[in-house]
């Protein structure tokens, strides 16, 4: 499990956006430093933003707006939300229960927790010893997954099918819907807010020409001292139509996800779909 910072933005977008609490064009003051939980938080690099939209604040990947509405939907919306995705539980993946580990909020201790963690700072995929998010790269590729759907989540699948020892096909998988996240228009809202990411925000190094892409960057601190980090980028493509879904994550480097994993990403969808630089 992983921390993986700013990707999580997403899970609480939907959860706001579906819930009702706020729509793409609400606009909240994204100054820096915001006091969240009684404790200064700053955007990155102390960038300010004043007061700015959802939509912006995503494209932006701006911390204070984002802690500010974790704030404002409270831990258990936040948690319902969490668990629609399939966070709390082992991926319904083919695989060895042996080889399954939920992603989660998980304090100092080891344990998995629902409450009494920093929901601001969980908002945006930090946290403290009381609780901080972790994830692994499958549970991130079905969050893309669930939006690109349009809110419906299937189950992952290892095994497409079951071929004979004479090739022929015994049996193929079929694809099970493992939950509703959100509404249709809550998918249609959230697609709309990460292709402006690829477009003009973080994530413009996973752009493709002819091929529209839908992505979020994160990258969390780690190490002993915070000397490494842990790039992140999520997408779908394209856009329009959405085939594929990715996560893309690089262990203990000092780079941004912006400038590390989404041009992997980009390279992902490139051998999948095709498509020039853009």
């Amino acid at each position: 499990m992983y921390l993986f910072g700013s990707t999580f933005k997403v899970v609480t977008a939907t959860a706001a956006l579906d819930s009702g609490k706020i729509t793409p064009e609400t606009v909240i003051d994204a100054s820096s430093p915001k006091t969240i939980s009684g404790v200064p938080l700053s955007n990155a690099g102390g960038e300010q933003f004043g007061p700015i939209s959802a939509t912006d604040a995503l494209t932006n990947s701006v911390n204070t707006y984002w802690a500010q509405v974790g704030e404002r939907i409270g831990r258990d919306t936040l948690v319902e939300y969490m668990k629609r995705y399939g966070f709390y539980a082992d991926p319904k993946v083919d695989y060895p229960d042996d080889q399954k580990i939920p992603s989660g909020v998980i304090n100092g201790d080891g344990d998995y927790v629902t409450d009494r963690f920093d929901v601001g700072r969980v908002a945006i995929g930090q946290g403290g010893l009381e609780g901080e998010v972790r994830a692994g790269p499958l549970q991130m590729a079905e969050v893309a997954a669930a939006v690109a759907n349009g809110g419906r989540l299937m189950e992952p699948q290892l095994t497409d099918r079951i071929v004979q020892k004479d090739g022929r096909i015994k049996e193929r998988i079929q694809p099970d819907l493992q939950s509703v996240v959100m509404k249709p228009e809550t998918a249609d809202q959230l697609t709309n807010m990460m292709s402006r990411v690829v477009e003009e925000g973080t994530g413009t190094a996973a752009a493709l020409a002819g091929i529209r892409v839908a992505g979020k960057t994160g990258t969390a601190e780690v190490g002993a001292n915070r000397e490494f980090t842990q790039p992140w980028f999520i997408c779908f493509a394209p856009v329009e139509d959405p085939r594929m879904a990715v996560a893309v994550t690089v262990e203990r480097t000092t780079g941004q996800g912006g400038t590390v994993a989404a041009p992997i990403a980009k390279s992902v969808l490139e051998a999948l779909l095709g498509g020039g630089t853009g």
